[in-house]
């Protein structure tokens, strides 16, 4: 029988060769489309390049139309938000830690208020640890509260770093404008349905 690297290699390799094919797997699968999403085409075009003063970015822009997640519900933002390290930045490959922290603004960027924080949640919290050998983070799962009185809000993203010269930073993102919408009442679905 053939032994490979894989079946011998230490826990942490198989672990890192693990998480580099669930990304590459969940890369190449095809996008899910939501029918209802008004000229995806636009928004596509919301993607920012990269700029060289950027040293990170949200892979992409989150849909422009949000639900709530209400008791019972498990309604994730989507896309999930990613954060990648620009390839040019002057931080590539000098990284040795980095965390990304979400936040709820409004729309103009400004933090919302502790009270109104505790409306953005997720199973693994609200933290995650950008992958070094990868130079993103995992697909981050959060979730907004049907409490939530918003209409519409931005997320926001603070980036802390440490290089290994030492140096600590701190670099803070803003996603683009999504609005919130709210529970269909059950009559208003029927309604619906009745006029199509």
């Amino acid at each position: 029988m053939q032994e490979t690297s894989f079946v011998t290699g230490p826990a942490l390799q198989l672990a890192m060769q693990w998480v580099e094919e669930m990304w590459a797997q969940d890369m190449s699968a095809p996008l899910a489309f939501d029918t209802q999403e008004e000229n995806y085409e636009a928004m596509l075009e919301q993607l920012l390049p990269f700029y060289q003063q950027q040293d990170f970015q949200l892979l992409e822009p989150l849909r422009t139309r949000q639900r709530k997640s209400y008791e019972g519900e498990s309604r994730f933002l989507t896309p999930r938000p990613v954060i990648v390290l620009n390839p040019s930045s002057p931080l590539n490959n000098r990284l040795k830690r980095c965390t990304v922290t979400v936040r709820l603004l409004d729309i103009h960027g400004s933090p919302l208020h502790c009270h109104e924080q505790t409306h953005l949640y997720g199973p693994y919290g609200k933290e995650t640890l950008l992958s070094i050998p990868h130079k993103r983070t995992p697909p981050i799962s959060v979730k907004i509260a049907g409490k939530c009185d918003l209409r519409a809000l931005r997320l926001g993203f603070t980036i802390e770093y440490e290089t290994d010269d030492g140096y600590c930073g701190r670099a803070h993102l803003t996603s683009n404008e999504v609005q919130l919408a709210r529970k269909q009442q059950p009559r208003e679905a029927h309604l619906r349905t009745c006029l199509m």
